[in-house]
């Protein structure tokens, strides 16, 4: 009986250090990379999230569900970092999911949300803008919930923050930019673009530039304004060709000195240039590029939508526009982000 005791003692023990010396595997490679918002179908609640390791060349899918054991929701459309937190806004789901960056783990889910498009953060603070609602949501990051509002007086779109300044695009059949004291929380003034502002940036000089679709229907040629933040006033205007132009997705190099943005491919423009470029940088082809990002590398990350029903690709092109990786992705690959060594 003395030796049966011992002989159960030594199997559980053992037992319990090879429990203790398992790990869980990672659903997705520490290190440089970014995440891509996967959209899915409208209403089928089949939005993902995928990472793609700029280091192995490998895309990870599905990790949100992998990671949680349920749906992340209809239609992710944004994502912004606050630390090793991500929040993902899941524009028709009217959601915000707060994930631990390094595990894809949710930490807190705030709902109520009216229509949520896009969401930044800047110090301890986020704002979070509307497709349907007058007001940007402002959110406190440490603790995972709403603060308040700011009440802008359109819907909203694309953000920047410039100057203690929030600049808020009027997209959905506006023509433009609202702009908001931070400190205060009142409206200044908003600013006439083009029309359809679809999105932003700040340049290296801190001016703001701005494309502007001309409207879904093509009711005006499309355009891209630049404007100076301090004085609010327009500095230049780019017009595209015709009105069946169909710009989207403004964003810049790491520098800050040059522009990137979709129109029959990737196109390229220095912030000195005088005018629009004649050609794509990267012509696209038979794809339907759909999203663009510049990795802090240089590298070139376009989605393709396909046929906005089944699963999408990402393009990898390093600088000089060469193609270098193709991988599938989810449903509408959209929003992509970088993760840099989390």
């Amino acid at each position: 009986m003395k030796t049966l005791f011992k002989t159960l003692a030594l199997i559980t023990l053992a037992v319990a250090n090879s429990c203790e010396t398992i790990d869980e595997p990672s659903l997705f490679p520490e290190g440089e990379g970014f995440f891509i918002l996967n959209e899915g179908n409208y209403t089928q609640g089949n939005g993902s999230v995928s990472f793609y390791s700029t280091e192995t060349g490998d895309i990870y899918n599905n990790l949100f569900s992998k990671a949680n054991q349920r749906a992340l929701g209809d239609i992710p459309s944004c994502m912004a970092v606050y630390g090793n937190t991500g929040f993902i806004v899941v524009n028709n789901s009217g959601t915000i999911e707060a994930v631990d960056l390094r595990t894809m783990e949710s930490l807190g889910t705030l709902t109520g949300f009216d229509s949520p498009r896009q969401m930044i953060i800047s110090g301890k603070t986020g704002y979070v803008s509307s497709l349907q609602s007058e007001k940007v949501t402002v959110i406190d990051p440490d603790k995972i919930e709403k603060r308040g509002w700011l009440h802008i007086g359109s819907t909203t779109e694309a953000m920047v923050i410039s100057g203690g300044r929030l600049f808020s695009a009027h997209w959905s059949g506006g023509n433009s930019i609202a702009v908001t004291d931070l400190a205060s929380g009142e409206l200044i003034t908003s600013v006439t673009v083009g029309l359809e502002p679809e999105s932003m940036v700040i340049d290296r000089n801190g001016k703001l530039w701005i494309l502007c679709t001309g409207g879904w229907m093509g009711e005006e040629i499309p355009r891209i304004v630049r404007i100076n933040p301090s004085s609010l006033e327009a500095e230049a205007e780019f017009l595209f060709r015709t009105v069946d132009d169909n710009p989207s997705s403004l964003t810049s190099n790491a520098a800050g000195d040059t522009l990137y943005y979709l129109d029959e491919g990737v196109r390229r423009i220095s912030i000195t240039a005088a005018a629009l470029p004649d050609a794509a940088f990267i012509p696209a082809g038979d794809r339907l590029f759909y999203r663009l990002m510049v990795t802090p590398g240089g590298m070139i990350a376009v989605t393709d939508a396909i046929d906005y029903q089944q699963k999408g690709d990402l393009l990898v092109y390093n600088r000089r526009g060469e193609l270098v990786d193709t991988e599938q992705a989810g449903i509408i690959p959209g929003f992509m982000l970088c993760r840099h060594g989390l």
